[in-house]
């Protein structure tokens, strides 16, 4: 698996740099010829179908649109059957801040947008300002701050000319207590839909690329397996908005959806205080911990006043093989969309 190491580090490297201009030398070294390449950002509306769309999201993030991103090469995961091959690795991105006078004149212009707020109760934008502040402005000195916050990056390779090139690429950043975009929070409601919209485009400019029955059988039999799941709630994909690449007797998907759960406000409030519990009971310093309390109380309190239902949009990537009967995983991943770079947040 050298050579996939090879690519790995090759993503690193222009990774390390951000040389936008280099990212077509990058493309060309180490993405397949293909023209159906995708990319998953860690955005809602981050699905990047083309060479052209791939090479548009890498400059972005080489650009300053993304923190220091770091892939523990040394630890990826990597699969292989006949010409396709598949990689997992755990990641970090480095987020630095700092208290600066246009930084709080910033916030303050957010704050004064979400109090006004015309689709949120008065309790729910309350409930937002608390979370915000509580998680952003604590107890620190003046020095810029840096945190190295968990990620993950996975993908899929295909066999060109003797050469292992990506074809697909899958970027997701770690949840805190609760995912990023809930559907009860109506303006995230709408990034679903405009997802949806950018994602409907794609599917008729890449009319070949539209999943067939056998495919979306595969995911109905996945949602029938996790009907049930306490932790993860009820998952539902969007059967139009599904993409199939076919690589021979191997084929990536991607695909939207949502998963489900009841949360009463009595179990939100329980879960806080155990986490409190633990918290004291932990190892970090004493200012840690009370940051990490109030952390606690302010996502509680914010999920609490959007009611006990609970929906949140969920991106998802899969490596398929070929069967008799169909298709078979070979490897999944699943992500929430991130929304909000806070201090404090994970």
């Amino acid at each position: 698996m050298k050579d996939i190491i090879d690519i790995l580090t090759k993503s690193q490297k222009g990774y390390d740099e951000k040389i936008p201009d280099n990212a077509p030398t990058l493309m060309s070294e180490i993405f397949s010829a293909r023209q159906d390449l995708l990319t998953l950002g860690t955005g809602s509306t981050e699905l990047c179908l083309g060479r052209d769309a791939v090479m548009e999201l890498i400059r972005g993030d080489w650009n300053g649109g993304w923190g220091d991103f770091k892939i523990d090469i040394g630890n990826a995961k990597i699969e292989s059957g006949g010409d396709a091959a598949w990689f997992y690795a755990d990641c970090t991105v480095k987020y630095s801040f700092e208290d600066t006078e246009d930084k709080i004149k910033d916030w303050i212009g957010i704050i004064k947008k979400t109090a006004e707020y015309k689709d949120g109760t008065p309790k729910q934008n309350l409930s937002i300002l608390n979370w915000m502040l509580g998680l952003r402005f604590h107890s620190h000195g003046s020095e810029k701050r840096e945190y190295l916050w968990p990620s993950e990056f996975s993908g899929m390779m295909v066999k060109e000319d003797g050469a292992w090139k990506i074809t697909t690429l899958h970027f997701a950043m770690a949840k805190s207590n609760y995912p990023d975009e809930r559907f009860e929070e109506s303006v995230y409601d709408g990034a679903y839909r405009a997802y949806h919209t950018h994602a409907k485009g794609i599917i008729v400019k890449h009319e070949a690329n539209k999943a067939d029955y056998n495919v979306l059988q595969l995911l109905k039999n996945l949602e029938n397996e996790m009907a049930n799941d306490t932790e993860f709630g009820s998952l539902y994909f969007d059967s139009e908005q599904v993409l199939a690449f076919d690589a021979g007797n191997f084929a990536w998907i991607a695909a939207i959806g949502t998963t489900k759960q009841t949360i009463s406000e009595d179990e939100i409030f329980n879960r806080s205080i155990k986490e409190i519990e633990g918290l004291l009971d932990s190892d970090l310093p004493p200012q840690e911990q009370l940051l990490q309390v109030k952390r606690s109380i302010a996502y509680a309190l914010k999920e609490s006043a959007y009611g006990s239902e609970f929906t949140w949009p969920i991106r998802f990537t899969a490596v398929i093989e070929k069967t008799g009967n169909g298709y078979k995983f070979r490897h999944k991943h699943f992500s929430y969309p991130f929304q909000w770079i806070i201090e404090g947040k994970l």
